[in-house]
């Protein structure tokens, strides 16, 4: 699998944020997205079946990321899989 990076823009609170999002398949087959916000640590994002969106892997090294900022990222993200999917 070709690694893909996309990149685009969040607004939030008057402020915008630049973000970079590279897709990969986990271990398991499961599509997850290793995200950089402003030039940030890479937190990685995967599907959450409970809020049936894209949600943080919490762990250790993922950065912390105000909450409207995370669903703003998750709801390009799928987005951005629905048309791979239909393409």
């Amino acid at each position: 699998m070709r690694l893909v990076t996309e990149k685009f823009e969040i607004l939030s609170g008057g402020n915008i944020y630049q973000v970079r999002a590279t897709e990969y398949l986990n271990g398991q087959e499961k599509l997850r997205y290793r995200v950089s916000v402003n030039d940030s640590p890479v937190c990685v994002f995967g599907w959450n079946n409970d809020r049936s969106r894209f949600t943080i892997m919490h762990d250790h090294r993922n950065p912390d990321i105000p909450g409207e900022i995370e669903q703003a990222i998750a709801g390009r993200l799928k987005h951005i899989s629905r048309m791979k999917e239909a393409a």
